[in-house]
This record gives structure tokens, C-alpha cells and sequence, in this order.
């Protein structure tokens, strides 16, 4: 069967991946990029397989030879080196440190948004601008090349929406030479920002080179811009369309997380491909087949997490959205820090908050194989 399911509920978990869930937990499906793969849906299969060293990292659609040199698609123990001492500089201190700022900048950007008056758009209009000025006070980029940095991001992560692999390959080409600048310049003028700690980051004496540093920021562009602004306009759209969902600033940490553990399309499916013959849920998987893990159905699975279509702010998390393992996302404490002051922030401007549209009205967008998003989010107050 062709993978990703289809399905008519954009926000729920697909009927297929359930079934599958029940009766094949490990199974055959055909990639919309051409390959065959095992599908592993279970919480407790998808755990096993990611902290597994009979396999490696794969990217649907690329060549298991050639998924570069990317944080996310390294392994063994060089990934865990420049992991480690990456560990170091994006540190919850440094996190903290970029509190006061990430705030300012959600109360910034909210107050233009209400101040146009509403209906509102929330992806382009908050979500996207706010991932973007987050990441430019992450990395200590100037005001002077923001602009430029975004049409390259955009044109480069285009691959999203399939444009053509040669304007995304020269996007990718301007913001890799951007970004070897910018490390070089925060070599020669040490600042306040994460490439500044990267460079200066120590693990038993050992040191990022320059161009490590370079990869290391590309992986964080990559990884801080489109997924956390698809995951606030998703946690946006589930509040304005569903107005019984609390709203207490207390309690909203809490409900992120379970928004974040029911969201079907931040949480990235990753692949893998077995280096030698091995096993998955007791199933033979060959050396040379690919295997992919679906986040989202293992974050909807009811072995680990009871009812879990019901929204539940006192459940005890463990949810997959950030991965598991030694691929675990470096970045989740800032995407947790960037999501819950950007839900904060738009509640306290706007705290009746709802849809300016049926909630049918909303079209929705499959970007990079399984991640799906809203094309808009319309808000009124």
C-alpha cells in the first residue's frame, strides 16, 4: 500500500495506521519517493529501533550512500562527538539565557498582529516570523542579512513543497556560504550567541572546527524553523477550534506537551536502514531494507498512552515528537521554550480566541513525505 495514508481528519491519527497499529505492527508499505520500506508503528517497536545500533539513519528519497554529513543523518560515534560537545553550548542555561529575548519578541510580533485587527493569520502573520527571529537571535545573525537568510531557508526548504531540486540545491549552496561567514566572523568577534558557544564549546579539550560549526548551524536552521512553526499553527488551531480546551497559563506547559504528543503533522517519521540482518517487533528485517518509524502512531498508541485520542493535560508524557535516542532533538528545550511563549503570549492579547473560518475551510499542505501542516490559520477575538 502507498505511504503516507491517505485520510479526511487532517488533525487525527489515520484509520490505516491504527488497523495497522492492531494487526501489523511491522509491516510493508511504498514510498511516495519510490522506495519500500517496513512501517513500525508501536511506541515500545519505534523506541527499540531508534536506540538499535544494527541500523543507520536514512532519509526517504535520498540514496542510503548519501545522506550526507547533517547532525541528523550521522551515526556511530561521530554523531556522538559532535553531539556531545554541541551539548555543551546549547546548554538550558544558554536556553534561560535567551528567555527574556524569546518572549519579547512573541509579545512583539502578537501586538502587531492584534493591532491589524482581526481576522488574523497566524502562520505567515506569527508562527513563521517568530521561528525565524528566534533562530536570528540563536545564531547572532545581523539584522543586516535576515532577509537574505530567509529566501534562502525558504528556498532550500521549498523541497516541502516540491519545487525544483536544482533552485533548492543553490539555495542550500547561498546559506551554507552565509553560514561559514558568519561562523568565521564569530571566530574573529566572539558574541553572546550559540555559534559563539559552539566554537568555544570544549569536551575533554576536544574542539568543533569551523566548518563542524557550519554543519552544526545548517542542522539547526533545518531543524528550528519549519517544525516549530508548524507545530505552534497547529497548537493555535486546536485551541481556536475546539474553545472547550483550557486555557489557564498554569496548566498550558502541560497541554503543550499533549498537543505536541497528538500533533500527526510535526512529528517527522524516521528512517532507518539495517546494516545487517536484524529483527523488529519480532519481525526479519534483511540488511539493506529500510524501516520507518511513524512518530505519530506511536504517540497514539493506546499500550503506552490509554485513550489516546483524549486530550489530557495530567498524562504522563514520554511522547516521541522529538525523537528518541542518540538522535533525540538537540533543540527540544528551545522549541518547548519557543512554543509555550508563543502559545503565552497570543492567549494573554487574545484570550477568546477562536476560528474566522469553519474549520472544513481550512486547507491543508503535505510538505516533506509525511509532515502536513495548515496552508493558513484565520483567527478572530
Amino acid at each position: 500500500m502507498d505511504y503516507p495514508f491517505a485520510t479526511t481528519e487532517p488533525m487525527r491519527c489515520p484509520a490505516e495506521l491504527v488497523r495497522r497499529q492492531d494487526e501489523e505492527p511491522v509491516s510493508r508499505v511504498h514510498l511516495a519517493t519510490g522506495e519500500d520500506a517496513w512501517l513500525v508503528t508501536r511506541y515500545d517497536d519505534i523506541r527499540t529501533l531508534l536506540t538499535d545500533p544494527r541500523f543507520r539513519v536514512w532519509l526517504p528519497g535520498v540514496p542510503a550512500s548519501d545522506a550526507g554529513a547533517l547532525l541528523f543523518t550521522m551515526n556511530g560515534p561521530e554523531h556522538a562527538r559532535l553531539k556531545r560537545i554541541a551539548g555543551k553550548a546549547l546548554t538550558p542555561r544558554r536556553v534561560e539565557f535567551l528567555r527574556p529575548r524569546v518572549e519579547a519578541l512573541a509579545e512583539d510580533l502578537v501586538a502587531k498582529l492584534i493591532a491589524q485587527g482581526p481576522p488574523a493569520e497566524i502562520l505567515d502573520g506569527f508562527a513563521v516570523p517568530f521561528a525565524l527571529s528566534v533562530l536570528n537571535e540563536l545564531l547572532g545573525v545581523p539584522p543586516s542579512a535576515r532577509d537574505d537568510l530567509r529566501n534562502w531557508a525558504d528556498g532550500m526548504l521549498a523541497v516541502f513543497t516540491a519545487p525544483s531540486y536544482e533552485e533548492m540545491t543553490e539555495a542550500a549552496r547561498k546559506l551554507g556560504d552565509y553560514l561559514a561567514e558568519l561562523v568565521e566572523a564569530k571566530r574573529r568577534a566572539p558574541g553572546e550567541d550559540l555559534l559563539t558557544g559552539l566554537l568555544q564549546a570544549r569536551d575533554d579539550g576536544d574542539a568543533l572546527k569551523p566548518d563542524e560549526v557550519t554543519q552544526l548551524a545548517f542542522a539547526i536552521l533545518l531543524g528550528g524553523y519549519v517544525p516549530p512553526a508548524n507545530a505552534l499553527a497547529q497548537i493555535v488551531l486546536r485551541l481556536a477550534a475546539e474553545p472547550e480546551l483550557p486555557r489557564d497559563p498554569a496548566t498550558m506547559p502541560a497541554l503543550v506537551e499533549e498537543f505536541l504528543r497528538q500533533d500527526q503533522g510535526s512529528a517527522a517519521d524516521q528512517g532507518r536502514v539495517a546494516i545487517e540482518d536484524a529483527d523488529v517487533g519480532g519481525v526479519p528485517i534483511r540488511a539493506g531494507e529500510f524501516v520507518l518509524a511513524a512518530l505519530r502512531a506511536g504517540n497514539h498508541d493506546p499500550r503506552r498512552f490509554p485513550e489516546p485520542a483524549l486530550t489530557d493535560s495530567l498524562r504522563t508524557q514520554g511522547h516521541l515528537t522529538f525523537g528518541h535516542g542518540p538522535h533525540h532533538c538537540l533543540g527540544a528545550a528551545l522549541a518547548r521554550l519557543q512554543l509555550r511563549t508563543g502559545v503565552a503570549a497570543l492567549l494573554a492579547a487574545a484570550p477568546g480566541l477562536r476560528l474566522a473560518v469553519p474549520f472544513e475551510e481550512i486547507a491543508w499542505r503535505r510538505m516533506f513525505l509525511t509532515l502536513q501542516g495548515p496552508a493558513a490559520v484565520p483567527i478572530d477575538w
